[in-house]
């Protein structure tokens, strides 16, 4: 015989301090797998826990350091949430074992412990929206952006550099690029430590003629053969460059690094002599657009500056 009540003998309840999703920039998807999450006090960069993604994706954390473990055994009802403990300043790091997405770190907006998923707010202007904002669904997820060495996905334009500070004759790290088509922003991407960038983005859509016919009294469209198909795409930078006497960080702040956008541009250069600015780029499908300053007879010092695309920090001069 089956009882008609359960008498439950006791209830076990387990409350993450935080829960956050990620998402890739170039594709939209949400990123599960494959990165390390750690956080720590922003006073003890030393004491660190690490998050780890649950069935959907969301990667959560246990045993905060400085939260007592009371807080993860208790209820996360309406009464728990009420009555917190002392919150505390946490620091997010992120970085990819599989090479596909930039490092970075985030200084959490409200401190620990937060209830529900977190909800990342860009520092920039959505209007008009940016790769950073695609839709990925609700709460918003932390975006992330392309490492030099990730494999383009199929149908993927790419537009790679390898950025030189003007200022510094060194690489210029954690700069910023954005890829324009028609008025609409398509791609930003990210440099790394060494100044190098992959810019990935969709090609945008193929064009159609319109061409006539001697037998026919209305034109007909052609579209071109998707090898032929080239794209016209405006190129803007953002680059706050080194202060003197500071270091370049390992792993920048992502919303330090964005905020570059809201400074003055920055100046890519399409020659070595400084005369004319690098602001677009003729895409072709199928084929990857490397950039770079071109040559100029006696100016190539050091040699590293043949292959390398100059950049000029916000508000400084050529």
């Amino acid at each position: 015989m089956i009882a008609d009540t359960v008498t439950v003998l006791e209830r076990l309840t387990l409350t993450a301090p935080l829960g956050v999703v990620f998402h890739d920039t170039v594709t939209g998807l949400r990123v599960g797998s494959g990165l390390d999450v750690s956080v720590y006090q922003k006073a003890m960069p030393l004491s660190r826990a690490k998050m780890f993604p649950n069935p959907s994706g969301v990667f959560v954390l246990q045993h905060a350091p400085g939260l007592s473990r009371d807080f993860e055994f208790g209820a996360g009802d309406d009464e728990f949430w009420s009555n917190l403990p002392q919150p505390i300043s946490y620091v997010m790091e992120v970085s990819d074992r599989e090479g596909r997405f930039q490092p970075f770190s985030s200084e959490i907006e409200l401190p620990l412990p937060q209830r529900g998923i977190f909800r990342w707010v860009s520092p920039l202007d959505t209007s008009p929206p940016d790769t950073s904002s695609l839709d990925v669904g609700k709460p918003a997820s932390v975006p992330l952006y392309s490492a030099p060495a990730r494999t383009v996905p199929p149908g993927m334009a790419v537009v790679r550099a390898d950025l030189l500070d003007t200022e510094r004759d060194a690489p210029a790290a954690w700069a910023i690029v954005e890829a324009h088509y028609e008025g609409n922003l398509i791609g930003r991407g990210m440099s790394d430590a060494r100044g190098s960038l992959a810019l990935i983005f969709p090609f945008p859509e193929p064009v159609t003629t319109a061409v006539a016919s001697p037998l026919e009294s209305q034109p007909s469209v052609r579209s071109p053969k998707l090898y032929e198909q080239t794209w016209e795409v405006s190129l803007g930078a953002a680059y706050a460059g080194v202060a003197e006497g500071a270091t370049v960080a390992e792993i920048p702040d992502l919303r330090a690094t964005l905020e570059q956008l809201a400074l003055a541009p920055a100046r890519l250069w399409r020659d070595h002599a400084g005369g004319a600015e690098l602001t677009g780029v003729a895409l072709r499908f199928g084929r990857e657009t490397v950039l770079k300053t071109e040559d100029a007879a006696g100016t190539l010092s050091p040699p590293a500056r043949s292959s390398a695309l100059l950049i000029t920090p916000a508000g400084s001069p050529p």
